[in-house]
């Protein structure tokens, strides 16, 4: 995963290989297989947009997404929601 700083919001991107990697915990999981990009509000913690979004929900997807916001909270240490 790579984490980045937007100003008011903070991005992070999940890689092909890393998806793959969470899909294969999930069975049935709908993700794409490739790369996938959540971007948060750095204030309150909400996920405010997801690349590519057509192909991107359900379950996993939301899992996946909690993932991401930890490990972009922690890289750019950003405090509690």
């Amino acid at each position: 995963m790579r984490a980045f700083d937007n100003g008011c919001l903070y991005s992070v991107m999940v890689s092909r290989a890393e998806v793959k990697e969470f899909k294969d915990t999930w069975p049935c999981s709908t993700l794409p297989d490739a790369a996938i990009t959540f971007q948060y509000d750095k204030r309150n913690g909400d996920l405010v947009d997801i690349t590519p979004y057509r192909v991107v929900n359900g379950d996993d997807a939301n899992a996946l997404s909690q993932d991401a916001q930890a490990y972009g909270r922690k890289r750019l240490k950003i405090g509690g929601a």
